[in-house]
């Protein structure tokens, strides 16, 4: 019947329907084994991200306190005592009154405020001192050890106001002006006369070392005779034992001039001295002026009566 509600509306669906069925069918977990792959190998990537984050964040950490430290240096403070003493040795004959005079020491100065290479080369800086040795001696001492310049000879040369004083030369040709020598040890020692070069200069001297031979040489042969030295002069000799004719003159207190060549051995030469000597003696001992040792192969003598011998 037209109008009627029965049947109307009314539809083959059948049953009551929720909201879960409306969706559709939900999905299943898969668990084969290639899914089970799959999802270990997610989850380890995963892990490996965070620790690679977590190692980019600890060397960003690392890096800044490495520069932060490099910006302000550590400073290590080493205990140091003080000074209490200064042991002092010397193969001559400066005294610790000249050292004080050199290096100076505050009082309270400690072992490490000392600059031992500075006091060193103050030290070698003197005329007197070949080469000088500082090391610290702990718990509190500074040992000084020094090598000195051998005397050799004597020299007069111009002082202040222009008057002549008394140097030191040594074997390398150093003057110097010879603290803590003995009046008696220098006494001992001959006069230079230097030789002079066209300029008038005296310096650099060269040929000491040899003439230091000639005198230990006649000092050990023939002390006695030795003692009459005087003066050595080197006005003939330049130093330069290359050159032919270079000659050393003694001048004593008994034999006005004594010619030394530098070409042949001061012993022989020497002993030809004595031999000449003891002949003059023999004949009355007359006053000689001149002994020649430079000739090759023999010497000649002048005598103060002008005669003229050989030997």
């Amino acid at each position: 019947m037209i109008g009627s509600n029965k049947g109307k509306g009314s539809s083959s669906a059948t049953g009551t329907q929720s909201w879960r069925e409306l969706a559709g069918p939900s999905k299943r977990r898969v668990n084969s084994p290639q899914a089970k792959k799959r999802r270990q190998a997610k989850l380890l990537k995963l892990l490996a991200g965070v620790v690679m984050l977590v190692g980019l964040v600890g060397l960003v950490i690392w890096a800044s306190s490495t520069i932060k430290n490099r910006a302000e240096p550590i400073q290590i403070h080493t205990p140091s005592s003080e000074i209490e003493q200064v042991i002092f040795e010397t193969n001559g004959v400066l005294p610790n009154r000249w050292l004080s005079t050199v290096i100076k020491l505050s009082k309270g100065t400690t072992m490490m405020e000392v600059d031992i290479h500075g006091m060193k080369q103050r030290l070698e800086s003197e005329p007197q001192v070949v080469s000088a040795s500082v090391e610290r001696v702990f718990p509190s001492a500074l040992k000084i050890s020094l090598e000195e310049q051998q005397p050799v000879l004597r020299i007069a040369v111009q002082g202040p106001a222009g008057k002549a004083v008394q140097r030191i030369v040594a074997r390398d040709g150093t003057i110097y002006k010879g603290v803590g020598y003995p009046k008696t040890a220098l006494a001992a020692l001959p006069y230079l006369q230097p030789y002079q070069r066209r300029d008038g200069s005296i310096q650099p001297m060269r040929g000491i070392e040899k003439v230091a031979e000639l005198l230990e040489s006649a000092r050990t042969k023939q002390p006695n005779f030795f003692r009459t030295w005087k003066v050595v002069s080197l006005e003939h000799y330049s130093g330069d034992d290359s050159l032919a004719g270079e000659v050393i003159e003694v001048r004593s207190s008994l034999v006005p001039r004594i010619i030394f060549s530098t070409s042949t051995d001061f012993a022989k030469q020497l002993d030809r001295l004595n031999v000449i000597r003891q002949h003059v003696r023999a004949k009355g001992n007359p006053a000689m002026k001149r002994i020649d040792l430079s000739l090759r192969g023999s010497a000649a003598v002048q005598f103060s009566s002008g005669r003229i011998s050989s030997f």
